[in-house]
């Protein structure tokens, strides 16, 4: 006599319909989200390969967000420095323009606003701190206002506050980029040029004012050498300032490249195959209904039915 095990059936293919769900519910997380799974065990022996990669991206990400600071430094030192320059450029046209008309008008108030702009201009506070401060951001770097100031200090280099050592940030693994000025490595040349002008304009031999005699253009001829030698400091350090700035770029292409990369590898990975991931849950559905039909009909037998 052969026994009807109907308990056993029942438990087979209700396992059988939890087993189905469970694909269908993965089918679908898959499809939602996008992953293959939400837990790196999900990623066999790939996952030390994704926390890797993911490392790696994440430096690259905070290298990125370091260049985009520095650019914009670098860009504040180029305005800064063109002005400082342009500054000077009108200085020594006007010390042209006397000694070509054997004459000087507001020659003093010309020396004022230069000082007075190239100061302003090395005293920049861009995003909470002093440009040309060097690693002392939150100090002034120019502490004189004023020619007469200047005048009465020591030495020139006593008009100087920042510190000895400029920015300097890295930029890429081993990477480091110098891209800071020093207030006194731009000013104290042309500090220098503006104070030996303003001297011999308040001393015995001044004011630059009207017909200029012998001892004042002889002055003011001999300056022009020494101002062609400060401006093209200036623009040496203008130069300088700018190879960082390609140099930065360079490396930030490098970087955006390899965020590509990262990208697209991570994703394989990491992805699941959308259309793959469609029909295999199509097929777990279909395979799910049959299951709810099989326990149903199983339900529905009755020993009267064999009787």
């Amino acid at each position: 006599m052969v026994r009807i095990s109907s308990f056993g059936q029942q438990q087979v293919l209700i396992r059988s319909i939890m087993d189905n769900q469970s694909e269908v519910f993965e089918g679908q997380r898959q499809i939602s989200s996008g992953k293959k799974t939400t837990e790196y065990k999900g990623l066999a022996g790939q996952t030390n390969t994704v926390l890797g990669s993911r490392s790696f991206q994440a430096r690259i990400e905070s290298y990125q967000q370091s260049i985009d600071t520095i650019r914009g430094k670098l860009d504040a030192n180029d305005v800064q420095i063109s002005g400082i320059i342009g500054a000077m450029e009108s200085l020594k046209t006007a010390v042209q323009d006397a000694l070509a008309n054997n004459q000087a008008e507001g020659f003093s108030e010309l020396l004022d606003q230069t000082f007075n702009f190239i100061s302003n201009g090395l005293n920049t506070n861009f995003d909470g701190t002093y440009l040309f401060s060097g690693a002392e951001t939150g100090t002034v770097p120019v502490n004189v206002t004023e020619l007469a100031d200047l005048a009465a200090l020591p030495a020139v280099s006593d008009a100087f506050d920042n510190a000895s050592v400029g920015f300097e940030a890295r930029i890429a693994d081993g990477v480091d980029l110098k891209f800071g000025l020093l207030a006194n490595d731009v000013g104290e040349g042309i500090f220098q040029e503006l104070l030996d002008l303003y001297n011999f304009d308040q001393g015995a031999s001044g004011p630059f004012q009207g017909e200029l005699d012998a001892t004042q253009f002889g002055q003011l001829q001999g300056q022009i050498t020494s101002l062609e030698s400060a401006i093209d400091g200036l623009r040496q350090i203008q130069v300088k300032n700018g190879l960082a700035f390609e140099r930065l770029e360079v490396v930030d292409e490098q970087h955006a490249d390899t965020a590509v990369f990262l990208e697209t590898f991570i994703a394989d990975l990491e992805d699941v195959d959308i259309a793959e991931a469609v029909t295999k849950l199509n097929n777990d559905q279909l395979a799910l209904e049959a299951s709810y039909q099989a326990i149903g009909s199983l339900s529905q037998l009755s020993l009267l039915r064999f009787l």
